[in-house]
């Protein structure tokens, strides 16, 4: 079908006449990965580790850990033909998905685009000679001006997106290829390889860290992937986007820091002299991340108001766009660790549950259940709660995977206790026709 014809509709599954070759969800996901907390937490990663170290916390976060949870998220978009936050409803029925899930997806996708808005608007300022430290008032203007052009893609709709990330993930490989030649001509090869820090974190730490910059990607990597051919080859290779852009990113950012000894991405670009060119690269690269942050901001929008025309997708991610160019303007920046933690909290135990659900229990069909499931709920605590004791009270293992393991089996613990006690809409497996008439029905 001509990509003219897409609807963009954020309710009901994508007709499998509009769906697309794998490449493209997985140039759009790429996008998602090419963003400045990637090169913040390679920076980042310098002050505690050596290159040697790095490549093992990267294979171990990026290869194994990230893309089975990329992998499995993306087989469910691609299956049901919808996005996170309405699939989301069969587990933790419509109400529940709407306020919670919705609001989390919304809140978190607000804070990311904030977070890179600002650190942009701190780019551009540098470039253009604004002391952005100082000068508060010339800095917000630019700041909102690059968060305007960053909203116009997502906007407009998906196929905005991909032909935006034709442009910019090319451009974001020359930021790559640059960071590289500016560190070795400011700090040399042999410094770089014989790196070696005293450590402020372990290496399970780290593994955490990287994790936690991705965590997100289980849970609204159905937002893309629902315009995916639903078959598992296709599942397993979209990832790959991540992978080939945000593995060499995070050296890239570990590279550039050493010798400047600074994770502000601004400041260690300026150190190592970069021209204006290569600050306007960056800005690509944070455009092709901030369209899809921007996007399944307003599809969670679209979820909890009930709202499924393209134009009402349209004006929920116009509102979402003003919300957090405030909240950029408002200095989430100072908190962005804080922020990043927090993330890593909330996103696996949502996560494991839709995991479980979709898996185990609708064996891999969807409906959409109406009403609140606490069975749910209480898997989202427990896993909440585990993640919060193993990051900060007692720091053990990772904690973002013990989160989702734990919210997985105490769900569906709990629903088969319910099944037997009190069985409802919830603990019954749809049939194939109840699959289809939902998909019909749920906008009634």
């Amino acid at each position: 079908m001509a990509e003219n014809k897409i609807k963009d509709e954020a309710l009901v599954p994508v007709p499998l006449n509009e769906r697309q070759h794998w490449i493209t969800p997985a140039m759009i996901f790429g996008g998602l990965e090419f963003s400045i907390p990637v090169l913040m937490v390679g920076a980042t990663l310098a002050a505690s580790f050596g290159l040697g170290q790095v490549f093992l916390i990267l294979i171990v976060a990026m290869l194994v850990v990230q893309w089975i949870g990329n992998a499995l998220q993306g087989h469910i978009g691609a299956k049901t033909g919808l996005s996170s936050s309405v699939i989301a409803r069969t587990s933790f029925g419509s109400t529940q998905a709407r306020f919670i899930v919705g609001f989390t997806i919304f809140f978190v996708s607000m804070g990311w685009w904030a977070v890179q808005t600002a650190v942009a608007g701190n780019a551009l300022s540098a470039m253009i000679g604004i002391d952005y430290t100082n000068n508060w008032l010339a800095w917000a203007t630019v700041t909102t001006l690059a968060g305007i052009s960053f909203a116009i893609p997502s906007i407009l709709g998906y196929s905005s997106m991909k032909w935006t990330d034709y442009i910019a993930v090319p451009a974001g490989l020359l930021l790559v290829a640059a960071g590289i030649f500016y560190a070795l001509r400011n700090t040399g090869w042999q410094e770089i390889i014989n790196w070696s820090p005293a450590s402020s974190m372990t290496i399970l730490a780290a593994i955490s860290l990287v994790i936690g910059i991705n965590v997100s990607q289980w849970v609204i990597a159905s937002d893309y992937t629902r315009y995916a051919k639903p078959n598992k080859k296709d599942s397993i290779l979209i990832p790959l986007g991540i992978i080939g852009v945000g593995f060499p990113l995070f050296l890239v950012g570990f590279v550039m820091s050493v010798g400047v000894g600074d994770a502000d991405i601004v400041n260690v670009m300026m150190n190592l002299g970069f021209p204006v060119w290569g600050f306007l690269i960056l800005w690509f690269a944070t455009w092709t991340s901030q369209l899809v942050n921007n996007y399944s901001m307003g599809l969670a929008l679209a979820n909890m108001f009930n709202v499924n025309s393209n134009k009402g997708r349209v004006v929920l991610t116009i509102i979402g766009t003003i919300l957090s160019i405030i909240v950029a303007l408002a200095g989430i920046l100072d908190y962005f660790m804080d922020f990043l933690n927090m993330t890593a909290l909330i996103y696996p135990a949502i996560a494991g549950i839709m995991f479980a659900d979709f898996f185990f229990i609708r064996k891999q069909k969807w409906i959409d259940n109406n009403g609140w499931n606490w069975m749910a709920t209480i898997g989202l605590v427990f896993g909440v709660v585990v993640g919060y004791i193993t990051q900060y009270v007692t720091p053990f293992g990772i904690p973002a995977i013990q989160s989702l393991i734990v919210s997985s089996i105490i769900y569906l613990a709990a629903m088969r206790l319910k099944a037997k006690i009190a069985p409802d809409q919830f603990t019954a497996a749809p049939s194939l026709k109840d699959s289809e008439e939902a998909r019909v029905n749920n906008l009634k």
